[in-house]
């Protein structure tokens, strides 16, 4: 699986009744304060989930399932991590939940 070697991700864990594990913050010492640079793609053919390798802040490396990231940006950069710029945090965020279908009016 190609990727963009200049892909970062931000950590927006997906929780629930039935979160993929690890999670990022709580197992993995992930800081959503930092963006990550992606290291590498993992998708196991038994599976439909897709892992991103990133490096936490203590420099460990993780496969975090791609629920619990979205796309940041392309720097270029070879940092492992890096703070999130308050530009693109004031983005609106995305809903993770399904919204409830209203009735139609006939």
């Amino acid at each position: 699986m190609n990727f963009d070697p200049r892909l970062y991700v931000e950590i927006y864990p997906l929780d629930g009744p039935r979160p993929p594990h690890p999670h990022p913050i709580d197992d993995g010492g992930f800081d959503p304060a930092f963006v990550y640079k992606v290291l590498g793609v993992y998708n196991p053919s038994e599976t439909s989930e897709c892992y991103f390798m990133l490096a936490n802040p203590r420099r460990q490396i993780w496969f975090i399932p791609q629920r619990h990231l979205l796309a940041y940006r392309l720097v270029d950069s070879d940092e492992l991590f890096l703070p999130k710029e308050p530009s693109v945090d004031a983005a609106p965020k995305l809903s993770r939940s399904v919204p409830a279908r209203s009735a139609s009016s006939e």
